[in-house]
C-alpha cells in the first residue's frame, strides 16, 4: 500500500485542534519521511493514539467544549524543500504588515526553534491581489535578508493573501518550496491577532497628554512590574482609595465619577500616580496648592508639574477645606475600623468547590477598596503634616536638600513604629534561641525550621509573637503573587538565620534630641517655632499611624492572597490551570470567566502574560512625565560620569563600604556585614538585613517610606531617588554614601 505512495508525511488533524480561541497545536503527532508499509501503519497508529495522550487529556479534561472528539490522519507527499517556513497574513506584532519566515530545509527546525529564521516584513499595501507590486521594494527586502529571491517572496505573499481572502480571516500558514521552485502550502489555521497580549495591555485608554504622571510614592509600595491579578485588585483599590479622597475634597461627588485607574495606573504594568485630579484640589480647597500636593504625595516639588484649574467660589472652597480636614483628623477612627476588618475577614472557611470559593472572594472584593480608603486617611494625614513642615522650614531655608535633611532630623527616634518592630522582634527571637541553644548560630534555614518545632517556651513565645504580628508581611507585600512570611518558611528562616548570624544584639539607641532643641538649633523663634513644633508632633504621630494602617491593610491583602492560592490549587486539581502560579496572570473577573464560563482562551492569555513579565520588569522609567510615560534608556549625566550620583538625603550619616546590588531575595541573602545595599526600593521584606548593612541606596523613596522609617531608627544612612543606581553601581564597587547631603560617590576599586 504505502509503497505506491512513496515517501510521505503523516500528520494528525484533530477536530478541535486549531481554533480562534485556543490551540492544541503541538500536542498531537506528526511523522515525517515515512517509507514502507510497516512504518506507515506505525505512523498512522501514532497519530490516532495522540488524541488520548497524557498531554492532550490533561489539557482538555477541564474544557470539555474544547476537547477534540475525533482524530483524522492526513497523508501528504513528502516534499524535500529547499526552503520552508510560515506566513502570517497579518503580522501579530506589526499592524499593517504580512510576516514571512523562512529557513533552509525542513520547516520543522523553524517550528521547534532549532534554526533561526530569515524574516520578511511586507507592508500589506505591497501585497496586490493582481500580482503587481513595487519591484524595488521586494528586491531591497530580499537583498537585505538573503535566502528567498524576489519571485519566491512575491508569490508567497500573493498566494497567502488569496488564502486569507478565501477564509475571510487572518491566517497562519505553513509552506515549502522545493528544489525546482514549486510552492506547496502544507497547513493553514486562523490566527487571532486581537487576542495576542502585549506589554501595554493594561495601560489606561484615556487621553493623558496634558496630565502629570509620576512613579514617586507608589513605586515604594509596589515597585517594579506587577501581575494582572494585582492590577485588578490591589492597584484598583489604591486608585479607588485616591478617588474616594478626592470625592471628600470636593474634586468629584463620588469616587466612580472619575474613570477607573485615573489616579493609580499601570504603564506596561509598572505603576504610576496621575496627579491631574489631585491637582484639582487647588481649585476646590482653600490654602491648597500644587506644591502642597507634590510634597504630600512625593515628598518634593515636581519640576514638570504644570497645571491650572478654575477655582470654585470662596464659600465652596471653605466648606471643602472643612470636610477635608475632618477626613484627615479621622485617622484614629480609620485605624480602629481597619483593624476590625483585618482581624475579622475570613475567606477560606469550609470544604467548598472552586465556584463557591470564587463567590466568597468576589462578594468580599470591595473590602480591598474600603481598606485602602481607610489607609489613605492616615497616609494623607502623614503626608499633609510633612508637607506643612516643609512649607514652614522653606520660609527660612531655601535649599530643598537642606530642608529635607532638617525634616529627617525632626523625625528621628520615634517610638512605637510598627515596621521597626519587625527587626526588633526577630532579634528577640534570635536572642531567645541563642540563649537556649548556642548551636543555632550555625544552623541552616532547614535546621532552624525543624528546631523551632521543639524549642523552649521563651523562644516559642517569641516566634508566635512574630508570626501573629508580622507573619502577613513580605517583600513586595502588596503584590498578590508574593507570599507572607507565615506561609513561606524558606524566606522566613533565611531571614532568621541572617539575624542570628549577625549576633542578634539590639544596638543601644542613642538618645534623640528634643524637638524644641532642634528648632532652636536651626533658629526658629516665636510663632514659626510654635507652628513647626505642632506640625512635628503631628508628623511623628502620623508616621506611627501610617505604618500601623499599612500593616493592617497588608493583612487584608494577605487574606485575599491565601484565598486565591487555595483557589489556584483547586483549579489545578480539576485541570483548569496548568500550574498554580498562572492564576496571578488573570484578572479577578477573568478567573470568574474561567470557572463559570469555561473560557479556555484565557489560559493562552495567562501564559503569554507570564512570559511578558520579565520584559515589563526590565523597563526603566523617569520619575515624572508630562503625558503618558515612555520607557527610557539608561543615560549618564555629567555628575555621574565624575563618579558622583545624586539623590535625596533621607537618613543622615556617612558610610564607606562595598556595594551589594539587591534585586531579589536571593541577592539579599548574599549580603555581608557592613555592605551597602543598593536596591530599586526598600520594603518590609528587607528588614531582617538591616542588622547587617552599613547603609542604603535606593532608586525610589521618600522621607515617609518604610526604608526611611527603619533606616532612621537604626541610624543607617540612606540616600533615595538615585536614578538607575542598580545599573550604575555593581556589586563589589566601593562607594561612599552621604545621607546628609544626598550624594553617593563611586571609587575606583584600587583606591
Amino acid at each position: 500500500m504505502s509503497s505506491n505512495l512513496g515517501e510521505v508525511a503523516v500528520r494528525s488533524s484533530a477536530s478541535n485542534e486549531d481554533g480562534a480561541d485556543y490551540s492544541s497545536a503541538g500536542q498531537y503527532s506528526t511523522v515525517l519521511k515515512v517509507n514502507g508499509e510497516k512504518a506507515f501503519k506505525s505512523a498512522v497508529k501514532d497519530c490516532l493514539a495522540s488524541l488520548k495522550s497524557v498531554t492532550a487529556v490533561n489539557y482538555t479534561s477541564y474544557f470539555k467544549s474544547a476537547q477534540s472528539e475525533k482524530m483524522s490522519v492526513v497523508v501528504q507527499q513528502m516534499v524535500e524543500p529547499k526552503f520552508a517556513g510560515v506566513c502570517f497574513t497579518v503580522n501579530p506584532s506589526s499592524e499593517g504588515y504580512m510576516l514571512v519566515e523562512a529557513v533552509k530545509g525542513l520547516g520543522e527546525s523553524l517550528v521547534s526553534g532549532t534554526s533561526a529564521a530569515k524574516q520578511y516584513n511586507v507592508p500589506l499595501k505591497q501585497v496586490m491581489l493582481n500580482g503587481s507590486a513595487d519591484m524595488n521594494f521586494y528586491e531591497n527586502l530580499c537583498a537585505e535578508n538573503g535566502l528567498l529571491d524576489v519571485q519566491e517572496l512575491r508569490k508567497l505573499c500573493f498566494e497567502a493573501a488569496r488564502i486569507e481572502l478565501k477564509f475571510g480571516k487572518p491566517m497562519d500558514t505553513e509552506w515549502a518550496i522545493d528544489g525546482v521552485g514549486r510552492l506547496y502550502w502544507l497547513q493553514a489555521r486562523t490566527i487571532t491577532v486581537n487576542e495576542e497580549c502585549s506589554i501595554d495591555e493594561f495601560d489606561p485608554k484615556y487621553d493623558m497628554s496634558s496630565h502629570v504622571i509620576t512613579r514617586c510614592n507608589i513605586g515604594e509600595m509596589l515597585p517594579g512590574a506587577v501581575t494582572p491579578l494585582t492590577m485588578s485588585t490591589v492597584v484598583y483599590a489604591i486608585d479607588y482609595g485616591m478617588r474616594n479622597m478626592l470625592a471628600v475634597a470636593g474634586v468629584c461627588k463620588k469616587p466612580n465619577d472619575l474613570p477607573d485607574y485615573s489616579c493609580a495606573l499601570g504603564i506596561s504594568n509598572n505603576l504610576f500616580l496621575n496627579l491631574y485630579y489631585p491637582y484639582k484640589m487647588e481649585g476646590v480647597i482653600i490654602s491648597t496648592s500644587q506644591q502642597n500636593i507634590d510634597f504630600s504625595i512625593c515628598g518634593r516639588s515636581l519640576p514638570k508639574a504644570k497645571a491650572s484649574f478654575k477655582k470654585s467660589n470662596f464659600f465652596v472652597r471653605l466648606n471643602n477645606m472643612r470636610k477635608y480636614f475632618g477626613f484627615l483628623l479621622s485617622r484614629n477612627k480609620a485605624i480602629v475600623k481597619l483593624k476590625g476588618i483585618a482581624d475579622s475577614l475570613q475567606l477560606n472557611e469550609g470544604e467548598i468547590k472552586p465556584e463557591g470559593l470564587y463567590k466568597i472572594i468576589d462578594d468580599n472584593i470591595d473590602i480591598n477598596n474600603r481598606s485602602l480608603s481607610l489607609h489613605y486617611i492616615t497616609s494623607s494625614h502623614s503626608g499633609a503634616m510633612s508637607s506643612a513642615m516643609y512649607m514652614v522650614i522653606e520660609k527660612k531655608y531655601k535649599e530643598a536638600e537642606k530642608i529635607k535633611s532638617i525634616i529627617a532630623e525632626f523625625l528621628e527616634n520615634i517610638d512605637g513604629i510598627e515596621s521597626v518592630d519587625i527587626l526588633r522582634s526577630l532579634r528577640s527571637l534570635a536572642t531567645a534561641l541563642l540563649k537556649e541553644n548556642p548551636s543555632v548560630a550555625v544552623f541552616s534555614a532547614d535546621e532552624l525550621a525543624a528546631y523551632i518545632k521543639v524549642c523552649g517556651k521563651e523562644a516559642r513565645a517569641a516566634y508566635e509573637y512574630f508570626i501573629k504580628r508580622h507573619g502577613h508581611r513580605a517583600i513586595r507585600e502588596a503584590e498578590m503573587r508574593s507570599i507572607g512570611w507565615a506561609d513561606n518558611d524558606k524566606a522566613f528562616y533565611e531571614y532568621l538565620k541572617t539575624v542570628i548570624q549577625s549576633g542578634a544584639n539590639e544596638e543601644t539607641k542613642k538618645p534623640g534630641q528634643n524637638i524644641k532643641d532642634i528648632a532652636k538649633k536651626y533658629g526658629f523663634k516665636r510663632f514659626s517655632k510654635t507652628i513647626l513644633l505642632y506640625l512635628t508632633r503631628q508628623s511623628r504621630k502620623g508616621v506611627c499611624n501610617r505604618e500601623l494602617s499599612k500593616s493592617l491593610m497588608i493583612k487584608v491583602i494577605d487574606t485575599f492572597k491565601k484565598a486565591y492560592r487555595r483557589l489556584a490549587a483547586m483549579l489545578v486539581k480539576e485541570g483548569a490551570l496548568p500550574d498554580e502560579d498562572l492564576i496571578f496572570f488573570l484578572t479577578h473577573k477573568e478567573i470568574g470567566a474561567l470557572i463559570y464560563d469555561k473560557d479556555f482562551k484565557l489560559i493562552k492569555k495567562a501564559l503569554q502574560r507570564r512570559r511578558l513579565l520579565d520584559e515589563q520588569s526590565a523597563l526603566s522609567f523617569d520619575e515624572v512625565y508630562n503625558g503618558k510615560p515612555k520607557a527610557s534608556c539608561l543615560t549618564l549625566d555629567g555628575g555621574e560620569q565624575q563618579g558622583v550620583l545624586n539623590g535625596a538625603p533621607i537618613s543622615r550619616g556617612v558610610v564607606r563600604g562595598a556595594a551589594r546590588v539587591v534585586k531579589s531575595p536571593a541577592d539579599a541573602a548574599e549580603l555581608k556585614k557592613g555592605e551597602i545595599m543598593v536596591a530599586s526600593y526598600t520594603d518590609i521584606g528587607w528588614s531582617p538585613y538591616y542588622c547587617l548593612i552599613g547603609g542604603l541606596v535606593t532608586e525610589v523613596g521618600s522621607a515617609l517610606s518604610h526604608g526611611a522609617v527603619v533606616a532612621r531608627e537604626y541610624a543607617l544612612p540612606l540616600v533615595a531617588n538615585v536614578a538607575n543606581a542598580t545599573r550604575l553601581i555593581q556589586t563589589g564597587d566601593i562607594i561612599t554614601l552621604n545621607g546628609t547631603d544626598g550624594s553617593v560617590t563611586l571609587h575606583k576599586r584600587d583606591e
